[in-house]
């Protein structure tokens, strides 16, 4: 028979639930605590956590990934296809096969490749995955971790200021490595706005005089009649307006790098003169007698091909061979377009960093700066970033933003029309602007599916890396 709790009783369980509440709460705050330890261990790392169920096609994704992929878990459908639209379409079937490979063949993956997100950021990322399987070998769900390595990468596609992942700009930064310890005279030519002085400057700063003087002069901006004075200097009384003594750039250069922009500007009695100065290291100021002796290292430029101004006579051969000990091309933006995007997003931080707010460009916008010529080179792009946000006015920069040039230019773009001749270059380039779509290719090359399904069956490599679709 069973009695009635008394009062102690009850007063002695309702104490045991109260005692067993303080440790519940205790341990949901130590979970609580240790889950916030976490997020802010993601968030200092830039790594997040994600786990997609292989049954269910559901993906869960940490709050640091969000982050990342800069979309709102309120907003944003996490499934693996939405992943899948956020990588760079350049890399998503690289991504998507070896996701398919690791599960398949069990081997989980370690890979780094980029994402284009739809307000316009480019980032890179390191991904690492394995996959979980039930005793029959059936996969049940992937786990993995995504790195944000954007600031990580951009540093390795930039040298001394200058940025570039195309192998001509490659070559250059090994160039300039192997010649900064070694002081031999440097010729840059290329067009202008290329950054001939940016490359002049990195072998200044890489190198042993780093610490003295960089001095630019161009030779092209000053008369013919001050151009003695600018480099030698002069004394006082020498000329009408010698007020004082006056030290030229050579001496202003003592020790460090005279950077002589636009060389083959130069009159031929200034070109003779400074032959003497490259020859012995001394020189005279204007209306001095007494001779001068410096240390300087002589890097030129030159916005045209200085042998051919030597052919017709305008440019002294033995001066030319002086100053060309080395020589550097730096290739025209057109001949390195896989660099824009690098380039645009580094304007674009500048201009964040100096307002204060995210500035981005749209996908469709980056793709009309891809295909102009830019006649202007880097600095015409530099000016096209800056006119578009202020006509964007802080949203996201549409390709309506670009200067009209820019909307209007037809020059390197892909030829369209049924006159063009496929080759592979040009077939390479149309699919990758496609993310391997096909449709859209035979778009942009202004052919029929059928003409470029043709030319594909020659390169059974290419088509089995794309798609088809409308």
């Amino acid at each position: 028979m069973n009695t009635k709790p008394t009062y102690k009783d009850l007063e002695k369980k309702i104490a045991l639930l109260e005692k067993k509440i303080v440790e519940l709460q205790g341990r949901k705050e130590a979970i609580q605590r240790s889950e916030e330890r976490l997020k802010e261990a993601e968030r200092i790392a830039k790594i997040g956590h994600w786990e997609l169920d292989l049954v269910t096609n559901t993906l869960y994704w940490s709050d640091e990934i969000y982050r990342i992929f800069d979309s709102n878990p309120q907003e944003f459908g996490a499934t693996y296809e939405a992943f899948l639209d956020a990588v760079h379409p350049e890399d998503r079937k690289a991504v998507d096969q070896a996701f398919k490979d690791s599960v398949k063949k069990k081997t989980g993956y370690d890979i780094v490749h980029r994402l284009f997100l739809k307000n316009g950021i480019l980032k890179y990322v390191h991904e690492k995955c394995r996959t979980i399987y039930d005793a029959d070998g059936k996969p049940l769900r992937s786990l993995g971790t995504v790195q944000d390595i954007t600031h990580q990468k951009l540093e390795e596609h930039r040298f001394s200021g200058i940025i570039g992942r195309d192998p001509k700009m490659k070559d250059i930064f090994e160039m300039i490595r192997e010649i900064t310890d070694i002081d031999i005279p440097v010729l840059i030519q290329g067009e202008s706005g290329t950054g001939k002085e940016l490359v002049a400057r990195a072998i200044h700063n890489e190198g042993p005089r780093v610490h003295k003087a960089f001095v630019p002069v161009n030779c092209g901006a000053l008369p013919e009649g001050l151009l003695e004075s600018e480099l030698f200097g002069h004394v006082k009384g020498s000329f009408t307006g010698a007020l004082r003594d006056r030290k030229g750039r050579f001496e202003m250069a003592d020790g460090g790098t005279l950077f002589l922009d636009e060389i083959g500007d130069l009159p031929k009695v200034m070109q003779a003169k400074l032959l003497r100065v490259l020859q012995e290291g001394k020189f005279e100021r204007v209306g001095d007698e007494k001779t001068i002796s410096v240390d300087v290292r002589i890097i030129s430029a030159a916005n045209r091909d200085l042998k051919h101004e030597v052919e017709k006579g305008n440019f002294r051969d033995d001066l030319y061979y002086r100053i060309s000990v080395v020589p550097i091309h730096m290739p025209p933006l057109r001949k390195r377009k896989n660099d824009i995007p690098l380039l645009v997003n580094n304007f674009l931080k500048k201009a964040a960093y100096k307002e204060r707010q995210t500035k981005n460009i749209s996908e469709s916008a980056l793709s009309v700066m891809i295909d102009y010529a830019w006649p202007g080179n880097v600095r015409e792009l530099q000016s096209a970033i800056h006119y578009a946000l202020i006509k964007s006015r802080g949203k996201i920069i549409q390709p309506a933003h670009l200067p009209m040039e820019l909307r209007t230019q037809k020059s390197n773009q892909l030829s369209r029309g049924p006159s063009l001749r496929l080759d592979l270059k040009i077939v390479k380039e149309a699919l990758a602007r496609s993310g391997g779509n096909k449709a859209k290719a035979a778009r942009y090359l202004g052919v029929g599916r059928a003409t470029l399904y043709r030319f594909l069956k020659n390169f059974p490599d290419i088509d089995s890396n794309i798609y088809e679709s409308e």
